[in-house]
């Protein structure tokens, strides 16, 4: 009896260190080769990506180590990767450069460089065909959408005094085609002056509906200015950046690490954190109707802090936030819903740098891996205890381009008796040197249904879908009026509804294969740019094979129109 009795008492204990925790398990087991490997330096980031698309998500640590989900909590590492960097510092941003339907990567190091993803872990390199990047040494990196078309545009920052070559300008590049030629661009400070731009950050900060572009350029101990640009894109139709004055976070110096506009308060504009190093304390900027009011909260102090990683990560519906450091442990700030935050819950030890949030074990809640030194380095397991209901949804673009990033997505449901909208946007950087996992996690509290889905995308395209079951993992194609679900893919990565499209991807012939023999109005191939390759009009049941060899490689939309349904899915193209 005194033995059970002691057990019992053991595992209470065991149970409370996990509540003080925030809810998080931290893994330990040696047989997982993302809790015991190694690297040198410390200024580094993690990005959860579904590499192999079967819907789970993988971990790629910088400088060169990816680890494929094999599902269980069980991932395995792969070898023979191109990244051979040779410095400390370094992140990557993952997103699919040339339309392929899986996702590619830049990666900041010395050299940095620039991948190309064949879906199987095999990436090839093809640095040497983006202008201005051999041997080109940077600290972080973005992919975004600066014009609002199917092509990801990207940008290398270099921090001039922290790289064994150089000084150099940043790189910022606007790319327009699947082949990944994309044209460097000159004329901002960013790109044709030396200073010490750390991590680069896209995102749509006044709603407009183009990607703005922040840079952090943090001394590393000293005030200066970070190097903050809107997008004129929309106000103009011109592929350009202005330079903000203005704006108070733009106009303060800054010892600048990571950018996030996040909505905290459920205001529907996004508000703005901002991680300092020792030069500047870390600010929390509130918008009110486009006005920043600088806020205090128990994180809003001067120390040495470099990531800032917001999610739902008690899924109550609102945005909680991690704060690194490389000189103290991470700490856990859960939101109390009404403006404020909780005092810290410690996670982890000191010398963590980049935190990357995703669900890797797709069970609805937000999992952690964090990036830094020794033991700081660590594979963190959600595994709270509450009842609270959640939903994820995977976006996938068509003219927007297959990631959809810049797409941003509204959430409105009812959380202990108050309706509000909840907001999110889809990036490829949102930590120190750190990448998200794309799904967008949506922490519902109570909620028994989500009332209203609202989709943007940086098309213009926008989708309201209504009356959403909870707890379940979500996939929204482009053009779409519904939603399919994370099962649909887990059967059959083309099925969608009662339609099955194969070969995909195709070369020549592509077969519709009609599950319920439902005869079809019409069905079209439009591209990316909405342009309709092949349609057919009237009475169709899709018994022959459909004549694609003309159409030119990339990603299409195939959609099925019968009566009021629309059946949509993506079609890959072999070049």
């Amino acid at each position: 009896m005194k033995t059970l009795l002691q057990h019992l008492l053991l595992v209470m204990a065991s149970c409370n260190v996990l509540l003080a925790q925030g809810g998080f398990t931290k893994v330990i087991d040696a047989s997982n080769p993302v809790t015991t490997f190694t690297t040198a330096g410390i200024y580094k980031g993690a990005t959860w990506v579904d590499f192999d698309n079967d819907q789970d998500i993988d971990l790629y640590a910088a400088p060169n180590k990816l680890f494929r989900n094999d599902g269980n909590g069980v991932f395995t590492q792969l070898i023979n990767l191109p990244f051979a960097p040779i410095q400390n510092p370094g992140g990557a941003s993952f997103a699919d450069l040339d339309q392929d339907g899986d996702l590619d990567c830049i990666v900041a190091q010395d050299p940095s460089g620039v991948y190309l993803n064949d879906g199987t872990g095999t990436f090839t390199d093809i640095s040497s065909q983006i202008p201005g990047l051999n041997n080109y040494p940077s600290w972080g990196c973005a992919i975004g959408n600066m014009n609002n078309d199917a092509y990801p545009d990207f940008i290398f920052a270099h921090a001039a005094g922290f790289h064994t070559t150089g000084p150099f300008p940043s790189k910022l590049y606007l790319n327009s085609t699947n082949a990944v030629n994309p044209v460097m661009l000159t004329g901002y400070t960013l790109t044709d002056s030396v200073k010490p731009y750390t991590v680069p950050y896209w995102s749509d900060y006044d709603l407009d509906g183009d990607m703005d572009l922040f840079v952090a350029s943090g001394p590393g101990g000293g005030p200066g200015p970070d190097f903050c640009y809107r997008n004129m894109k929309i106000e103009t139709g011109s592929d350009s950046l202005l330079l903000m004055t203005s704006e108070l976070f733009a106009s303060q110096l800054q010892d600048g690490q990571c950018y996030n506009f996040i909505d905290y308060d459920h205001d529907n504009d996004l508000d703005l954190c901002l991680t300092n190093y020792a030069g500047a304390k870390t600010r929390f900027y509130s918008n009110d109707a486009g006005i920043y009011v600088e806020k205090q909260f128990p994180f809003t102090t001067t120390n040495p802090n470099l990531a800032n990683a917001w999610g739902d990560y008690d899924n109550d519906g609102d945005l909680d936030v991690l704060i690194s450091s490389d000189n103290v442990p991470v700490k856990l700030y859960l939101n109390n819903g009404n403006a404020t935050f909780a005092n810290a819950i410690q996670l982890s030890v000191a010398g963590t740098c980049g935190i990357a949030n995703g669900d890797y074990d797709n069970d609805g809640d937000l999992d952690l891996f964090m990036h830094g030194s020794g033991s700081a380095r660590a594979l963190f397991r959600n595994d709270n205890v509450n009842t609270n209901n959640w939903v994820m949804l995977k976006c996938e673009g068509v003219a927007s381009g297959v990631s959809a990033i810049g797409t941003m997505v509204r959430l409105k449901a009812t959380i202990n008796g108050n309706s509000y909208w909840q907001t999110r946007e889809l990036l490829a950087q949102n930590s120190f040197q750190s990448q998200h996992d794309m799904r967008l996690h949506f922490g519902l509290g109570d909620a028994s249904v989500i009332d209203s889905l609202e989709i943007r995308y940086p098309s213009g395209a926008s989708t309201l879908i209504t009356g959403i079951a909870v707890n379940a993992i979500y996939c929204h194609i482009e053009g779409s009026p519904t939603l399919c679900l994370l099962s649909d893919f887990l059967e059959s990565p083309e099925r969608i509804n009662d339609l099955n499209l194969y070969p995909n991807p195709a070369d020549s012939f592509v077969k519709i294969e009609n599950a319920s023999n439902q005869l079809y109005d019409s069905w079209e191939i439009v591209d990316v740019n909405g342009k309709v390759w092949v349609q057919q009009i009237g009475n169709i049941n899709f018994a022959q094979p459909i004549n694609v060899s003309i159409i030119p490689g990339g990603t299409y939309l195939v959609r099925a129109f019968a009566g009021n349904k629309v059946t949509t899915l993506k079609l890959v193209k072999n070049r």
